[in-house]
């Protein structure tokens, strides 16, 4: 319900509060940017209007938000100042509560979404760094307090450049709820579903951190990002490093078994790139781009990638077989032929017409088998068992790692293990290619850029894997 009452700018609360500007007016409630007169600060003050028509719940919420922040002492908390009631003389003939805060000097990511701001991978990380280190303290305290609302809209970047979580309005203290009926809260594309099934734990927030980085890079509200077996398909819209990427996935994963589970860990794997399938999570089966032929198979000591052949290539093999087809029955026919010249000395010379005519034939084959092999990569199998066993392969090329000379042999070049340093992309997105000190070496080519992004996280995590069990 919304009320008609408006307070004025220049209005005194509490002969303490002085309104400056109205920063909120929705339902029956209003937030203010107010100067405490005590202190000469400027404070952000919420007012929740108490009427017959209004939830219940919402006044518990409410009252909650307050006990649950004055126990707070975070840098990047707004931090709790007061809490007060005002009569119905003052509110027009209903009662009004009052909450004050700290009032941060910044904007919302979300008005900074709304303005147009495109976030880079750098920021992006540094925001997620930040927001860990609030949940680190939330999540850590003797009753974990649970947020259950991250979003652009709650978190602020302050004019010093920091960020801050605010609006504790759905805040969760398990303590205090313990045995109580719960409060469904949360936003439509950031909350994850048990929380909306009243069963909301650490790893909660972390899935509405994840919706909001996956806003923030690809400028679009996660509700609106197509999905996938419940998981947000945004791959395909991002520029940025896979590990990073599949860093989010985990974030957001749907099944909580396979979500990143405490804030500390989920700040550990984005600090030292280290695989989040290396940290005892599952190895799943990461959905292809739509429509892609590419199929894929893994496991904790395996890697199969095959892509079918092209149209063109198989006509192309078709051509060839049918002229090694020809060589074979043309020399079939030489044959019968120098069995007559045996016989009846006759043909001479156009035995050895037809001979140069067959080796010609034969070497064109052979070349041109030679370069479709090369422009064309059908299979690609890595195996891995210990230090001593590791194998790349790829049509008949193979990348071998020896333990004893603790080298890898690829065609002529020899790599130490320790050399390679990833796997990556081209610029135009359709090869990837084995990263070393040394150079790139190509793995897979004819890709489409979505198809190339997706490998190159599937096997830079897989080899993340292996790396992490030598």
């Amino acid at each position: 319900m919304k009320t008609n009452l408006l307070f004025n700018p220049n209005q005194h609360l509490k002969e303490r509060y002085q309104l400056q500007q109205q920063l909120g007016n929705n339902a029956g409630r209003q937030t203010w940017l107010a100067q405490d007169l005590q202190s000469g600060e400027q404070v952000t003050v919420k007012l929740l209007a108490f009427n017959p028509q209004m939830e219940w719940d919402e006044f518990k919420l409410f009252e909650r938000e307050a006990a649950v922040l004055k126990q707070l002492n975070h840098p990047r908390i707004p931090q709790y100042r007061d809490y007060f009631s005002l009569n119905q003389k003052i509110g027009a003939g209903l009662c009004w509560f009052g909450l004050v805060q700290d009032y941060i000097p910044g904007k919302s990511l979300q008005q900074l979404l709304n303005e147009g701001k495109r976030f880079t991978e750098s920021q992006v990380r540094s925001i997620a760094k930040q927001v860990l280190e609030i949940l680190i303290y939330l999540h850590g305290l003797n009753s974990p307090v649970l947020h259950r609302d991250i979003k652009p809209s709650n978190l602020i970047l302050g004019e010093d450049k920091q960020i801050y979580l605010v609006d504790f309005g759905a805040v969760q203290d398990s303590a205090a709820v313990e045995g109580v009926t719960f409060t469904v809260v949360g936003t439509s594309g950031y909350a994850p579903l048990e929380q909306f099934w009243g069963q909301a734990v650490p790893a909660s927030d972390l899935y509405a951190l994840g919706a909001t980085l996956i806003h923030l890079l690809t400028g679009v509200s996660p509700a609106d990002l197509p999905q996938r077996n419940l998981r947000i398909q945004f791959r395909e819209q991002v520029s940025i490093n896979s590990q990073l990427i599949s860093w989010i996935e985990a974030l957001t994963e749907p099944d909580l078994d396979l979500r990143l589970s405490c804030a500390s860990q989920a700040l550990d794997a984005l600090e030292t790139g280290r695989s989040i399938r290396s940290m005892g999570y599952p190895l799943e089966t990461v959905h292809p781009p739509f429509s892609t032929r590419i199929r894929l198979k893994k496991n904790k000591n395996k890697l199969i990638i095959d892509l079918p052949k092209s149209r063109l290539l198989f006509i192309l093999e078709a051509c060839l077989f049918t002229l090694k087809l020809i060589f074979f029955i043309g020399l079939i026919v030489f044959l019968l032929i120098i069995v007559l010249f045996l016989i009846f000395n006759l043909f001479g010379a156009l035995v050895n017409l037809i001979n140069l005519f067959l080796s010609a034939i034969h070497i064109i084959c052979i070349f041109l088998s030679k370069k479709i092999l090369q422009k064309g990569v059908f299979h690609l199998e890595a195996m891995y068992r210990d230090i001593s066993n590791f194998k790349l392969a790829f049509w008949g090329y193979s990348i071998v790692f020896d333990a004893e000379k603790s080298i890898c042999q690829r065609f002529d070049r020899y790599l130490r293990l320790s050399e390679i340093r990833g796997v990556g992309s081209n610029h135009s997105g359709n090869a990837i290619y084995l990263k070393t000190i040394t150079g790139n070496s190509c793995l897979v080519n004819r890709l489409k850029p979505p198809e190339s992004n997706w490998l190159v996280g599937e096997i830079t995590d897989w080899l993340a894997n292996c790396k992490q069990q030598t």
